[in-house]
């Protein structure tokens, strides 16, 4: 694996790291929610989320296509939007109800597993 791609990969998870790191002081933060605090979980995540697609995408394209891939792939995405969906109904105040939150925070823990799978497998078997 080239040193490009693995230090993509290691800001992949560095953005990771502090999405999460962000989304715990906004959590203790309370309601109402601190912009700041908002605003940098919210511009992280999505910078995260860019650099894993483009991450999972320049990985795919330099490997043989199996049947497995696409599949990670999608559902890898799927959960990235499940994330970014209960995210926004959290951001209301009106819409917070304990299952939207308890939905962003399994999303979160499976998104990282689909996504570390989806590129530990695309890496392995490009080399």
């Amino acid at each position: 694996m080239n040193t490009v791609i693995s230090s993509k990969i290691v800001y992949a998870g560095i953005g990771f790291l502090l999405t999460l790191i962000s989304g715990v002081a906004l959590s203790k933060a309370g309601r109402p929610l601190n912009s700041a605090i908002f605003t940098v979980h919210k511009l992280v995540a999505v910078g995260t989320i860019i650099l894993i697609g483009v991450n999972i995408r320049n990985l795919y394209q330099s490997v043989n296509i199996q049947a497995l891939y696409p599949v990670l792939i999608t559902v890898t995405g799927l959960l990235f939007l499940v994330l970014v969906v209960s995210g926004a109904l959290l951001s209301f105040d009106k819409l917070v109800i304990p299952a939207t939150l308890r939905i962003h925070q399994i999303g979160l823990l499976l998104a990282l597993a689909f996504s570390t799978l989806s590129i530990y497998l695309l890496v392995s078997s490009k080399s």
